[in-house]
């Protein structure tokens, strides 16, 4: 797989105080100033959160004995509880964390629980080279269990959490199994939207795991009919990659353009792009009915207007929303998946990572969840240093990209619904163009199409410009249980 340069570490501001979010807002689930944790440890134990891996002593006293006689040497230590961190999900967040602990000299206890069989792996290339059929599963692998073994990780998989405790410092997994934690990580990313009407209808799919992937690629054959509702970033991947296998391709998306997160130019183009490829592509519609058309003949989806299509297979790729319904009533905020402050803390002795966690992001001025491959390992990476008290940001300004056919889009920084793009280099609709997303006289993102130097020239005049202007007034962080009204799009890279 041929990934973008990552780009270097950007300088960040720096980290609002856990124990307050930004403009003094108390963090989720902590305590005012000065109050004491309402999960602390009894009076007299250091608490879990501060608890470091390198402050054991060989000669600690008893716990619970009596306390030696004052003989004017040093006193004995008492040995700290053993720090465990438990990380629930195994993506990219998830592993990096985990990793980036190790590397950092953390040798405590140390656990990660993944909801599926396989070990960690990459999840871009599901929609497009491994469902072609040209990467080998083995290539998507980011580790192995070797690997995890050597570096004494607890490996957990095929398990899902389905309660926590933050009081006990518990987290329940679905085979009744209870683990202790003085840390908990939260990576348990998203899950897909389901389209309503289609539970239990057959040949109706989804591509969010290594499995749905496996399914749906044995059914790309030449002259396959394939049905896509969804335009976002999975829907348009799958339907690229289905064209390239000679199956037939009608995409189905509600708003007037195809990816509506990059603005109606951009969509607008990539929707040319499709139909010039021979893709069917119905924009403003969104799918009313699903059922069988008869024993073998596949599907017949009815559309908003009446319309009918016929499909061998219906891939749902409708949206997303964050896997947090086992983190009821532990604390932290799950208005719009794990809501953090800049360096990933959502509540006492919890961190979150990736697609579920709602960051605060300074440039910005707000929460936001980015479901992007690259921010996922910088948020990982950022967790596993607060963990450890190295106080360490992710970059200032967020990247992703996106195949499109032949074509590479390539994204830094956060388009607004109401940022307009304006061509740099270019004209929309070239091979080769580059240009900037502009709101309220402010660059927030730009965009390069086949341009990766442009690309890199115009990140560095968005960060200039970041560093400049700062959060605008107008972008306070919104209220405890808000959603953030410019959610990042599932499927980005």
């Amino acid at each position: 797989m041929n990934l973008p340069p990552v780009p270097p570490e950007l300088p960040e501001p720096p980290l609002p105080s856990p124990a307050a979010g930004p403009s003094d807002a108390p963090l989720p689930g902590a305590p005012s100033p000065g109050a004491p944790l309402p999960d602390a440890p009894p009076s007299g134990a250091p608490s879990p959160d501060s608890v470091s891996p390198d402050s054991v002593s060989s000669d600690s006293a008893s716990p619970g004995g009596p306390a030696p006689a004052d003989s004017g040497g040093a006193r004995p230590r008492v040995r700290p509880p053993r720090r465990r961190i438990l990380v629930v999900g195994a993506g990219v967040a998830g592993l990096t964390v985990a990793e980036e602990l190790r590397r950092r000299g953390y040798d405590g206890e140390l656990t990660l629980v993944g909801d599926e069989p396989h070990v960690p792996y990459d999840r871009p290339p599901l929609t497009k080279r491994f469902l072609a059929g040209g990467l080998p599963e083995e290539r998507l692998h980011l580790t192995s269990s070797a690997a995890l073994a050597a570096a004494d990780i607890a490996w957990t998989p095929g398990r899902r959490a389905v309660a926590a405790d933050a009081g006990a410092r518990t987290v329940t997994l679905d085979d009744g199994r209870v683990l202790p934690y003085t840390d908990l990580v939260v990576a348990t990313g998203v899950a897909p939207r389901p389209l309503p009407g289609t539970a239990g209808v057959p040949h109706v799919c989804t591509v969010r795991t290594l499995d749905d992937a496996r399914a749906l690629a044995g059914r790309l054959t030449p002259g396959h009919r394939l049905v896509v509702a969804g335009a976002g970033f999975l829907g348009c991947e799958a339907a690229w990659t289905a064209l390239s296998l000679g199956c037939a391709v009608t995409l189905i998306g509600r708003e007037r353009e195809v990816l509506p997160v990059l603005g109606a130019r951009v969509g607008a183009a990539v929707g040319d792009r499709l139909r010039a490829a021979g893709a069917e592509v119905r924009t403003g519609r969104r799918v009313a009915a699903v059922r069988e058309a008869g024993p073998g003949d596949g599907l017949t989806v009815t559309l908003d207007d009446g319309a009918a299509v016929a499909a061998g297979t219906l891939l749902v790729a409708v949206g997303s929303a964050p896997d947090t319904a086992w983190l009821a009533g532990t604390g932290p905020d799950l208005s719009d998946g794990v809501r953090c402050d800049a360096g990933g803390r959502a509540a006492p002795g919890i961190h979150a990572a990736g697609d579920v966690a709602a960051w605060y992001h300074p440039g910005r001025g707000r929460h936001r969840r980015l479901e992007h491959r690259m921010s996922a390992a910088e948020q990982g990476r950022a967790v596993a240093a607060a963990l450890l008290d190295a106080g360490e940001h992710p970059a200032s300004v967020p990247f992703f990209w996106t195949d499109q056919g032949p074509h590479k889009l390539t994204v830094y920084g956060l388009p607004g619904p109401g940022a307009r793009f304006e061509p740099d280099t270019g004209t929309v609709g070239d091979d080769r163009f580059a240009g900037r997303y502009r709101e309220h006289g402010r660059t927030t993102a730009v965009l390069a199409w086949n341009a990766p130097r442009e690309a890199l020239r115009l990140r560095r005049e968005l960060t200039d410009e970041s560093a400049r202007s700062g959060p605008r007034a107008g972008d306070a962080p919104a209220e405890a249980g808000a959603a953030s009204p410019d959610s990042a799009p599932a499927g980005a890279r």
